[in-house]
C-alpha cells in the first residue's frame, strides 16, 4: 500500500504560505503612512504598526525562515514574499536605528565604567532587567487642598547594592488628558532606570473627570515638590529631579518645566516652593494646543477601544471625549473661545533661556501629535538658547515605546538617547 504524503505536505505548504504573507504584509505597512489624523483612527491598522514595529526582528526571521521553507517545497512565488519581508525588516531596522538624532552634540556623555545604559541603538536582550527594582505602591504624595482626596504615585527604587545616580525621574502617563493611569505598560522601562541607579515616582495626576488643565499641571507641581523634598532619604539629589511623560504626560512635563517659577501656573500650596527641574524627557508630547483643533478628528474613539478601556478601566465610563467636548472640560468655555487659553497653556508659549535641559522623542508617522509642532519646539528651544535635542524616529507611530522593549527596535533606539541624556545630567 502506498503511503499518502499529500497532508503533510499541505500543512508545511501552508504554513510556508502563512510565514511568507505575514512577513510581507506586516513589515510592508511599516512603510505606509497613516491618513487618519487624531485620536480616531483605523484600530487594526493602527495596533498592526505598533505592534510590526516592536516586532519587525521576529517578522524579518519569519520572512527568511518561509523563504527556505519555500525553497523545500519548491514554491518560488511564495518565497519571494518571505524575501521582501525579511528585506523590508532587515531595512526598516537599519533606519530605525540611525535615526536623526543631535542628542551626542547636545549632552556628551564622559565614558564611564560599570555603566547599565544601552551601548547600542537596538540589541535583543540588553534592556537591563536585574537587579529588580524596589516599588512602593500608591503613595500619597500630596492631598488635594480642601479635601480629602489623596494624590498617588508609584515610587520606584535600585536595589541595595546598585550605585545611585542622583536622579529621580517623575513621570506621566500619556491618555490625552482623560484616559488611562500610571502603572500602564510602564514596568520594562521603569526596571531598565532603575537598574542604572535612577528613583522614579509614576504619578496619577487627575484627570479632566476630576479637574481641569490648571488642576492637573498643580498635581504634576505638587509630585515635584513630594520628589525634592524627600529626595535625599531616596538617594537623590533635589537638584538633579527631571520630568518625564508621554503625549499628554509629555505636554505636561514641559509645561510643568517651563514654567515652574510662574505663579499663574502654580497653586497656592506649592506657590513659593522650589519646583524647579534639571531636565525633561517628553516622548510624542503635544507642544502647542491650538493645532489639535483642526488635527483632531470629532469622531469618537473606535467603540472595540471604548468598550476595552472602560472594562479595564483606563477610560472614563463616558469614553473617549472629542476635542471640543474635552477642551470645554479643560478651560471652561466653548472651543471657539478658547485660543488665548489653548496658547497659554501650551509649551511652545513658555519658550526662553530659562527652559531646562530638553529631550524630545518624536515618530514620524505619528497620527495622534502634530509632529511639525514638536519639530518647531524644538527650534524654537535652540533659537533661544536653551538646551535642546530630539530624536526623530522615521516610519514610527504614536506611543511606540510601550511595547516589548526587549526585543523593540523603535523603543530601544528611542532609550539610548534617554540613557545619556540622564547620564549626561547626573555628570
Amino acid at each position: 500500500m502506498t503511503q499518502d504524503h499529500s497532508e503533510p505536505r499541505n500543512r508545511l505548504n501552508r504554513l510556508t504560505t502563512a510565514l511568507c504573507i505575514t512577513s510581507a504584509a506586516l513589515t510592508g505597512w511599516l512603510y505606509v503612512k497613516p491618513r487618519t489624523r487624531g485620536l480616531s483612527t483605523n484600530l487594526i491598522g493602527y495596533g498592526l504598526k505598533i505592534l510590526g514595529g516592536a516586532l519587525a526582528p521576529v517578522l524579518a526571521l519569519l520572512g527568511w525562515v518561509g523563504t527556505l521553507l519555500a525553497r523545500r517545497t519548491r514554491r518560488p512565488h511564495i518565497g519571494a514574499l518571505g524575501v521582501l519581508g525579511a528585506l523590508l525588516g532587515a531595512h526598516y531596522i537599519q533606519r530605525i536605528t540611525t535615526p536623526e538624532s543631535d542628542v551626542d552634540r547636545a549632552f556628551p556623555v564622559k565614558s564611564e565604567p560599570e555603566s547599565r545604559r544601552l551601548s547600542r541603538r537596538w540589541r535583543l536582550g540588553q534592556v537591563a532587567t536585574r537587579p529588580r527594582s524596589r516599588v512602593v505602591r500608591n503613595v500619597t504624595f500630596a492631598t488635594v487642598p480642601g479635601t480629602d482626596r489623596d494624590l498617588l504615585c508609584d515610587l520606584w527604587q535600585p536595589e541595595p547594592g546598585v550605585p545611585r545616580s542622583d536622579i529621580g525621574i517623575v513621570f506621566l502617563h500619556g491618555g490625552a488628558w482623560q484616559a488611562f493611569d500610571k502603572d500602564v505598560l510602564t514596568r520594562p522601562f521603569f526596571r531598565h532606570l532603575t537598574a542604572q541607579g535612577h528613583v522614579i515616582i509614576d504619578v496619577a495626576y487627575r484627570m479632566a473627570r476630576e479637574t481641569d488643565m490648571l488642576g492637573m499641571l498643580g498635581d504634576v507641581k505638587r509630585a515635584v515638590a513630594w520628589l525634592k523634598a524627600n529626595g535625599p532619604a531616596l538617594g537623590v539629589d533635589p537638584t538633579r529631579v527631571v520630568l518625564a511623560g508621554g503625549s499628554a504626560g509629555g505636554h505636561l512635563a514641559l509645561l510643568a518645566a517651563y514654567t515652574s517659577g510662574d505663579p499663574t501656573y502654580t497653586p497656592g500650596d506649592v506657590r513659593g516652593v522650589d519646583t524647579s527641574v534639571r531636565g525633561v524627557v517628553a516622548y510624542y508630547p503635544v507642544a502647542d494646543l491650538r493645532t489639535l483643533t483642526d488635527h483632531w478628528s470629532e469622531q469618537s474613539m473606535h467603540p472595540l477601544a471604548t468598550a476595552a478601556g472602560k472594562a479595564l478601566g483606563y477610560f472614563p465610563q463616558e469614553g473617549y471625549l472629542p476635542w471640543s467636548k474635552l477642551a470645554q472640560r479643560l478651560f471652561g468655555a466653548p472651543l471657539s473661545q478658547l485660543d488665548e487659553a489653548l496658547l497659554a497653556y501650551s509649551p511652545i508659549a513658555h519658550i526662553g533661556p530659562h527652559c531646562p535641559s530638553t529631550l524630545l522623542i518624536q515618530g514620524l508617522h505619528d497620527h495622534v501629535i502634530p509632529v511639525e509642532d514638536v519639530i518647531g519646539l524644538h527650534r524654537s528651544l535652540v533659537a533661544a538658547g536653551a538646551e535642546a535635542a530630539i530624536v526623530k524616529l522615521p516610519m514610527v507611530e504614536h506611543a511606540f515605546d510601550l511595547i516589548a522593549l526587549q526585543i523593540s527596535p523603535p523603543a530601544q533606539s528611542a532609550l539610548y538617547d534617554v540613557d545619556r541624556f540622564l547620564t549626561h545630567l547626573a555628570t
